[in-house]
């Protein structure tokens, strides 16, 4: 019996609990090192994914600036279109009346042919008077 008391009396003594605390410690530095390897290997994730969207912003920014050059260039040839648009009418509208004048003109002539009198080419063509006379004078009937 002698061995078995003494055998309890080591394991109970100072020097175990101490060696029992020691690897408790150790047991938890481990364990501590493990989690913080673990929220490194994830701060490190989350610093790559941070990176990507700065680059992503930087992207965004970049392209942005680029479509609002493009839609500046395509406001300035809208702007120039609708120029040409304005003047194409302004010259429909010229040739439109030149063809109307010329129309008025040609019946003008034929009443002057028809023996009309200035007076009633002014009514039915509402030329001018002196217009209606210089065309009865060179179109009319010669009587």
């Amino acid at each position: 019996m002698d061995l078995q008391v003494l055998i309890i009396d080591y394991f109970l003594s100072e020097r175990a609990g101490m060696i029992i605390l020691l690897l408790a410690l150790i047991f938890f530095v481990i364990q501590q090192n493990k989690t913080l390897a673990g929220i490194e290997k994830e701060l490190l994730s989350v610093r790559d994914k941070m990176s990507k969207l700065v680059n992503r912003t930087d992207d965004t920014t970049s392209d942005l600036s680029s479509l609002t050059s493009r839609i500046s260039n395509l406001s300035g040839a809208v702007s120039q279109a609708t120029t040409v648009a304005e003047g194409t009418k302004k010259e429909l509208n010229m040739l439109a009346e030149g063809i109307n004048s010329e129309t008025v003109f040609n019946e003008a002539i034929d009443l002057a042919r028809k023996g009309s009198s200035a007076d009633d080419i002014v009514t039915q063509t509402k030329l001018s008077k002196d217009q209606a006379e210089t065309i009865v004078r060179f179109h009319g009937s010669k009587v």
